[in-house]
């Protein structure tokens, strides 16, 4: 059995949620990768971004997910696009077992049309299509990266989900 549980998944999938239920119910530490870049630059994602821009914010999520994955019994909640850095993919299978939160198409538009904090997302019009179009990218990366994959609608219930986690990660 791996040390740790990583959640990857589009972002609005329920990572942080589902990451702290599982973390407190298992006896964990739970680890939000934006939430420590965000204590790193004492700045926000969306100010990150525009102030220094994707590629600083991906080079940095990938210096802090090698240093957090070093970590024991953590639930480690990534950050939507970190599947796009291998280095974070081949670092994580190491010291994680991996979980795709496989959110639907519906289910991310209904978490994310009113979010502002989303800095990809924002200044956007058709929010629907520009989620469709980047999870059509990322998608396969997901599903190669995982070790198990839920499929999460907005009627999933988080109970059920982090009961279907422990589950498997104890098998595992």
């Amino acid at each position: 059995m791996k040390d740790n549980i990583a959640l990857i998944g589009f972002m609005g999938s329920g990572k942080t949620t589902v990451g702290k239920l599982l973390a407190k119910t298992m006896d964990m530490k739970f680890v939000d990768i934006d939430k420590v870049i965000e204590a790193h630059e004492k700045k926000s994602i969306n100010d990150i971004f525009h102030e220094k821009g994707q590629i600083y914010f991906r080079d940095l999520e990938r210096e802090i997910i090698l240093q957090e994955s070093l970590k024991n019994d953590c639930v480690i909640a990534t950050g939507g696009g970190s599947i796009l850095d291998n280095e974070n993919i081949k670092r994580l299978k190491e010291t994680s077992f991996i979980v795709f939160l496989n959110a639907t198409i519906e289910c991310l538009y209904l978490r994310l049309k009113d979010n502002t904090t989303r800095p990809i997302l924002n200044d956007v019009e058709d929010k629907r299509k520009l989620i469709e179009e980047l999870l059509e990218k990322r998608k396969f990366l997901y599903q190669i990266s995982a070790d198990y994959i839920i499929d999460i609608n907005e009627h999933t219930n988080i109970y059920e989900t982090v009961d279907k986690i422990k589950e498997i990660y104890i098998i595992s």
